[in-house]
């Protein structure tokens, strides 16, 4: 049984297409543009478009302690969906997924955020994660990135 098995969401209209805010949130080198966390991301393997299957290391740092973790794309549909998995030292953390639904005039992008920690490595993690990543209460703090990492986007995506 998961800690918190109910997925976390946010999120926010844009003006501009569902392709084109696919393109942005799947180029995943770019997210450390808009996440107050993410500093970046490091593709592994061949280049070109993600595609499910896709590794890549995510860069972060909450406070002053960088981290990184391993992460794996599962959903790659251009203008629909992007997802991918986010592990650490090999114990599964989360799966990140991103949303996009044309609405008039524009697209809503959907950032939902669903913790796949089990009991056990949820309890170590909880118990050293603050010492490495300086995050108290993660479902908090990601509802607080999400939030700024989607304004971030929106900002981003309108002003070309």
């Amino acid at each position: 049984m998961r800690r918190n098995p109910a997925p976390l969401g946010e999120r926010v209209t844009v003006l501009v297409s569902p392709d084109i805010a696919y393109a942005a949130v799947a180029d995943v080198t770019r997210m450390g543009q808009w996440s107050p966390e993410v500093r970046g991301a490091r593709v592994l393997g061949t280049p070109g478009p993600v595609r499910v299957g896709t590794r890549f290391v995510g860069l972060n740092r909450a406070s002053w302690l960088p981290w990184a973790t391993l992460c794996t794309v599962v959903s790659a549909r251009p203008g629909s969906c992007f997802a991918f998995k986010v592990s650490f030292l090999g114990v599964a953390l989360s799966q990140w997924t991103y949303r996009f639904r044309e609405v008039p005039g524009g697209c809503e992008i959907t950032e939902e955020w669903l913790d796949l920690r089990s009991p056990v490595a949820g309890r170590l993690l909880t118990a050293v994660s603050p010492a490495i990543t300086g995050v108290l209460r993660r479902r908090e703090r990601n509802r607080t990135t999400m939030r700024a990492t989607l304004a971030a986007l929106r900002t981003e995506l309108e002003d070309g």
